[in-house]
């Protein structure tokens, strides 16, 4: 049965792919897709040369449920399997060299450019991307504007997403969920832009109007080997032409780095602890100050052009602070004063599995699910705990199998450093033995005797809940929203926030028996 097509007209293919490619015989299509399994009836396959395979390994497939077209790349075997499907199917076959450098501008141009009737702002850096991205969109949708959402949590309204594969979702599904918004009369959106994702060119055709930088630190090195070669993917979204705005982090020696490569037309608004700054930096600048850390949230000031405002969250964790004055520059950046910007944050909700506090009663631990899966944020994440505790840190992560083998025992090192006790346990172990990543991360910490390993996840949460006293605050880190443990080529259902759940509940009924007292 062939699927139905979607509420899009049908285009014609010489204009989709005007200036790359002339063809003798034009044809209307419908929606193109570089994944074969989402060819709709009419719609053009993108059949991209990949890392792993080539998409024309899956032409059969699209053929099968309707395309009419594919464009193809003729690297890495493209024009032999192109030939073999000549062989076997009726099919328009169109050769295009560096497809997928091409894919944005074909899917922008199939959407009617969608992102030029948007507010978009990207958001990059190591840590901090989708809480930002995320309090952006909750800002903006309070003041009765509709701000949208594409990241690691899923996109659409903050308050209804849906799922995503990537943090920066392929060419033409970037394409297709601005248009989806567009059509949802949103005013802005607020994109997580991955390394990967503007490396591989997924956000090529998107008009940024602004773009936010958080941080620069160890992670992806197994994709990008060297730090530089991953901050120079980071630069390319402060290349875009269409930028008129950016807000960076100073107290990150990189945004010097974005400095010199914008255009001079460009604004640059900048948040930092610093009350130095840069000439150029000065008359945009949000400095903090006057910080607090406290057993219900933080608080600190935020001077810029010489007002000051102070701001109370519920929120935790000192890179927080940081997350709101992003915010805050955004808004400014969009017309926002300082003290409707203050406003708008002041009732910012913590995003899901990034420092997501797990309810509880006066009787148990705090229980925090965070994200943490890279060195600094790791760090960070324990620094800013300890400053929120009254008792014991305790520590619940590991490390994903099939990725940067280097920052495990630095992690390692890490967590032996800022936590009371290390529960060190699976977290997506993949392809690799569990047991063997967890001696790599406590390699890092040779002797620590507060280093133990519990591989299954749900134990360790479990027993660390229950042994812990009313005072500690337990970290567990690394999985944050994910509803799944993957091990093998077997995704298994767990989350690190129900798990916490069901154990502090545990406690508690165990708690009530002690006493002699019905449940």
């Amino acid at each position: 049965m062939m699927p139905a097509q979607k509420n899009f007209p049908l285009v014609s293919l010489q204009y989709l792919l005007k200036g790359m490619k002339s063809l003798k015989l034009d044809v209307l299509v419908a929606e193109p897709s570089v994944d074969a399994r989402n060819i709709e009836l009419n719609g053009v396959f993108l059949a991209v040369s990949g890392t792993d395979s080539h998409g024309l390994m899956y032409a059969d497939q699209a053929i099968a449920r309707g395309a009419k077209a594919i464009v193809y790349d003729p690297s890495s075997g493209g024009n032999f399997l192109a030939e073999k499907i000549k062989k076997q199917h009726d099919i328009r076959l169109i050769e295009l060299g560096n497809l997928s450098a091409n894919a944005s501008d074909i899917a922008a141009r199939f959407y009617n450019k969608p992102s030029l009737a948007l507010s978009v702002i990207g958001i990059t850096g190591t840590n901090g991307k989708t809480s930002i991205s995320h309090f952006i969109a909750q800002a903006i949708s309070a003041e009765k504007n509709n701000c949208g959402v594409i990241g690691t949590l899923g996109w659409g309204s903050v308050d209804k997403l849906q799922p995503t594969m990537n943090t920066t979702p392929d060419a033409v599904s970037v394409q297709y969920q601005l248009a989806t918004l567009m059509n949802e009369e949103a005013d802005a959106v607020a994109m997580e832009v991955s390394s990967h994702g503007l490396e591989q060119n997924r956000v090529k055709a998107v008009a940024f109007k602004g773009a936010v930088f958080a941080n620069l630190s160890h992670d992806h090195l197994d994709y990008h080997q060297t730090m530089e070669a991953y901050g120079q993917a980071k630069l390319e979204l402060f290349k875009s032409a269409s930028l008129e705005f950016v807000v960076l982090n100073t107290d990150d020696v990189f945004s010097q780095t974005i400095i010199d490569v914008l255009a001079p037309t460009i604004k640059v608004f900048s948040f930092s602890r610093s009350v130095r700054q840069a000439p150029e930096l000065s008359e945009h600048a949000l400095v903090i100050s006057n910080e607090k850390l406290i057993l219900t949230g933080l608080s600190f000031d935020v001077t810029f052009a010489d007002q000051t405002v102070s701001i109370s969250s519920g929120l935790f964790g000192a890179f927080n602070v940081d997350n709101v004055a992003a915010t805050m520059g955004v808004l400014i950046a969009m017309g926002s004063t300082l003290e409707e910007s203050a406003a708008q944050v002041q009732g910012l909700k913590s995003v899901a599995g990034r420092m997501q506090t797990i309810t509880k009663d006066s009787a148990g631990p705090m229980v925090i699910i965070d994200y943490a899966h890279t060195p600094d944020a790791l760090k960070l994440a324990l620094q800013s705990l300890r400053a929120h505790c009254e008792g014991e840190i305790k520590l619940i992560f590991g490390c994903g199998g099939n990725r940067d083998a280097t920052k495990r025992p630095v992690m390692g090192a890490i967590a032996a450093e800022y936590a009371d006790a290390v529960v060190i346990s699976n977290d997506n172990p993949r392809d690799e033995l569990a047991e063997k990543i967890a001696e790599q991360i406590k390699a890092g910490a040779p002797g620590a005797n507060h280093l133990t390993i519990e591989l299954d996840r749900q134990r360790a949460i479990e027993q660390t809940i229950a042994g812990a006293s009313a005072s500690d605050i337990i970290l567990v880190a690394g999985k944050g929203h994910e509803e799944y443990q993957q091990i093998g080529e077997e995704k298994i259902a767990f989350s690190d926030a129900n798990e916490a759940r069901k154990a502090l509940n545990k406690r508690a009924l165990a708690a009530t028996g002690e006493n002699g007292c019905e449940s």
